[in-house]
């Protein structure tokens, strides 16, 4: 039977060949398309899965609040892993990781490089994650100071060819040489974090940092299988209160219990390792995170596009119905039953599925590397290499194939066969109520995709324009300043001012788009227990010209005022966050040192001598949280304002300058206006994303519709001849044939219109600063869809309205 039916279907795909083609194309390019975006959510749904223990591991995170300032950061003091070990048996093994964002210069021989994939860690993470080893022992790897070990490809980035077991690198800038204990296998891409250079914690001091109140690690813990996370997290503030506790009455002048009674929050929690990539979003993470709510998008476009093929196919196959029924009609009378029949026609979808998804596959293998660059990506498909591809493939071919001809078989089977011999079967467009509504489904979701496009546009044009309270234009930023002598930091940024092409010069510990410190701080008058967390970033006095801050009150640095190494200035969120009255400009702030009161001498006070208006130095998904400026001329950044013109010699200038003070260091630079819009790279890829699955969608739609109007003017074609013989003009048969298509996209836009603001809404929720849903959008995409159908329809249309009247009563 099976075979009757493949021989059949192949007789039909020759016979129909046009139809066949369309129904073949519009699957494949379903099925290639869904595969893709399948791919894309199985890599997100995947992270940290290579981890054997992965099931086991959790993540320590800070919550905290003080003063109405929030911290919710995967952050903790030093103390915390090695006391949870000793304290709590459920607890297996705990690793540290410190710094991620170290980029220090490693050398060796004459050759140096900076690594910006480097990490502090304790021995025990071979205990806790998986890292297979290549070569040495990861027992021993990291329990000594000054050893580290590197993956594959950074073994031959450093060495080449040599055995790097043993071998010396030296780190920073004081050449400190650590030797190579172990090569591991390189790390998958699907990790929340990664490193190519490992070194061991126990070289620095802060391994053994013994401030509970200070958080500034990144603590993993293996727990027993049989543990229960909630169960240990329930233990925590009796942690607190027997370690931190002492702390905080020493430092902060007032017991733990007292800082709960006022209102103030500080927690620990766990996130299992297997939920952080997906579902953690805090401040200070390792990486940037995905998102859960853009792989529900992503699956829920991969199935509406498989289904918008899937009724391509249903709607050619039952307007083609006429064109099959005298077969049926005779089948039925010869003696072959209804099931039979299904059968038959299920076997014919089935063929013309596996045929589609031969061709889908040709089409991932094309498009999957430029899937990859856009998504950011390593996808690929192992046919081979995993037991259950190719099963999945085949599930794929048959559930698209049953999916799409399941209502087909059925509607031709149940034909009465006297009807039929009789020529008293009606079909066509408008004979059938399903298949308008399918069609009505194919453009709701195309209408909703472009809504969805455009807004995520308008996101991103309302991000690239909006006023940040700094001009990020043309501010070149100059990475690791810290390898220039410190004597010798002025000098270099008076030499580079003097370049006719650079305006001025800044030197700072944290420009916009970079971690700013954290610390805590209290007005004049308030009690020490009464800290406030502000962020905090140390600058020179050229830092608000380099970056064109506004000053509302007061003024900025300056090396007139000698008092100014204890000034600061406030961005105006933090004067309200702090509560200071006017006149603000020469009020007291505490930055507590020890115990004591706002006058005790040991306090550190800070007399603010400006404020400048609020300015995002954090992404536009955050408000304006307040800020301290503090003079410092230490930091890791030199910034430089450049003039427009020739900015490759500008470049060039400054590159030689580098190579005058800093001999054995590689020049690294940035541009600040393209190094923040880094931080929406997800949704601009997002947004890409949406607008090639949008014309996917609207493409397959119109191959259907196409169709559909290509046979409903083989089946009016008398109705024309007739027409155009009574005088009717070739323009009015193209409205006759055209008019349907105007009540299907009416109803598809009154559909869409609510849905794609349902779910626009809901992603402009994640910015803290977003622009309208514009009502532009919505008339722009059902404009646009419906352009696309009615010069799909009108093609069709306009051959039949052309055709001679005479001919076609002829052939009729």
């Amino acid at each position: 039977m099976f075979k009757n039916n493949i021989v059949i279907a192949f007789r039909n795909l020759i016979r129909k060949k046009g139809y066949s083609f369309i129904n073949i194309a519009g699957l494949a390019i379903g099925i290639a398309s869904s595969v893709m975006i399948l791919l894309f959510v199985q890599d997100e749904l995947s992270y940290d899965r290579y981890h054997e223990k992965a099931d086991n591991i959790y993540r320590v995170a800070l919550r905290a609040s003080m003063q109405g300032n929030r911290l919710h950061a995967p952050i903790t003091p030093a103390p915390l892993a090695e006391t949870v070990i000793r304290d709590y048996p459920e607890v297996i093994n705990a690793v540290r990781f410190f710094n991620f964002d170290a980029a220090p210069v490693i050398r060796y021989g004459d050759r140096s490089f900076v690594e910006r994939s480097f990490v502090w860690a304790d021995s025990t993470v071979f205990d806790v994650f998986t890292f297979p080893v290549v070569k040495g022992e990861t027992a021993s790897a990291l329990n000594r100071p000054n050893t580290l070990v590197l993956t594959e490809s950074a073994a031959r980035k450093y060495f080449g060819d040599e055995d790097p077991l043993g071998k010396t690198l030296e780190i920073g800038n004081d050449r400190l040489p650590f030797e190579v204990t172990a090569v591991i296998e390189d790390l998958p891409h699907n990790l929340h974090f990664s490193f190519d250079v490992m070194a061991s914690f126990i070289t620095t001091d802060q391994h053994a940092n013994e401030f509970w109140i200070s958080n500034n690690y990144f603590t993993y813990l293996l727990l027993d299988e049989n543990a229960n996370p909630e169960d240990l997290e329930a233990k925590f503030p009796e942690m607190l209160e027997k370690y931190m506790g002492p702390q905080i009455e020493m430092f902060m002048g007032g017991t733990l219990e007292e800082f709960y009674e006022s209102g103030e929050e500080w927690g620990y929690y766990l996130q299992p390792l297997t939920s952080i990539h997906l579902h953690s979003d805090l401040q200070y993470e390792i990486q940037a995170n995905g998102n859960m709510t853009t792989v529900i998008i992503f699956s829920i476009i991969a199935l509406i596009i498989l289904v918008i093929a899937c009724i391509n196919f249903m709607n050619l196959s039952t307007a083609r119905s006429t064109g099959r029924a005298r077969e049926i009609g005779l089948k039925k009378v010869v003696g072959s039953s209804r099931p039979q029949l299904i059968n038959q026609f299920l076997g014919e979808s089935v063929f013309l599925s596996f045929i589609s998804l031969l061709f889908a596959i040709l089409l991932v293998e094309l498009f999957i590397p430029a899937f990859n660059n856009l998504a950011g990506k390593e996808l690929s498909v192992l046919y081979f290499s995993t037991w259950y591809t190719i099963p999945a493939l085949l599930f794929l071919g048959v559930f698209v194939g049953l999916l799409s001809g399941s209502y087909p078989a059925f509607f031709l089977a149940s034909f009465k066969p006297v009807a039929v011999l009789k020529g008293k079967l009606q079909t066509g467009l408008k004979s059938s109520t399903l298949r308008s509504a399918l069609v009505v489904f194919q453009f709701l979701i195309a209408i909703a995709l472009f809504v969805s496009t455009f807004t995520v546009y308008r996101q991103m044009n309302y991000i690239r324009s909006k006023d940040l309270g700094v001009n990020p234009e043309n501010v070149m930023v100059i990475h690791r300043a810290g390898a220039i002598p410190f004597q010798q930091r002025e000098t270099f940024c008076q030499e580079l001012e003097s370049h006719s092409n650079i305006l001025v010069t800044s030197r700072a510990h944290a420009i916009p788009g970079t971690p700013f410190s954290g610390n805590a701080f209290r007005p004049e008058g308030a009690p020490t227990s009464s800290q406030h967390i502000v962020s905090n970033a140390w600058v020179d006095m050229n830092y608000a010209d380099a970056l064109e801050l506004e000053l509302v009150d007061g003024r900025f640095f300056s090396r007139d005022y000698a008092s100014d190494t204890l000034a600061i200035v406030l961005n105006e969120t933090a004067v309200r966050y702090l509560g200071l009255n006017e006149p603000v400009i020469g009020k007291r702030v505490y930055q507590t040192a020890a115990g004591g009161t706002a006058e005790a001498p040991e306090d550190l006070a800070f007399t603010v001598v400006g404020v400048v208006r609020d300015f995002n130095f954090e992404s536009l998904h955050k408000t304006i949280n307040p800020v301290i400026l503090s003079p410092g001329e230490w930091g890791s950044y030199i910034i430089a304002k450049v003039q427009p013109e020739n900015i490759a010699g500008t470049i060039e200038a400054v590159n030689e300058k580098w190579d005058e003070f800093v001999d054995d260091q590689p020049f690294e630079y940035s541009f600040l206006q393209q190094d923040l819009q880094s931080a929406y790279r997800s949704e601009e890829q997002a947004g890409m994303i949406f607008s090639i699955f949008s014309i996917l969608a609207i493409f397959i739609a119109c191959l259907g519709l196409l169709g559909l109007a290509s046979f409903t003017t083989e089946q009016r074609t008398k109705e024309i001849g007739i027409r155009k013989a009574m005088g009717a003009s070739a323009g009015s048969v193209m409205i006759l044939l055209s008019k349907e298509i105007n009540r299907l996209v009416l109803i598809s836009t009154i559909l869409a219109w609510p849905i794609a603001w349902y779910f626009m809404k809901n992603w402009l929720d994640n910015f803290a600063y977003r622009t309208e849903i514009g009502f532009g959008a919505f008339i722009a995409a059902t404009l646009l869809t419906y352009v696309i159908a009615l010069s799909t329809v009108s093609f069709q249309s306009y051959r039949a309205a052309m055709l001679n009247p005479v001919d076609t009563l002829r052939e009729e």
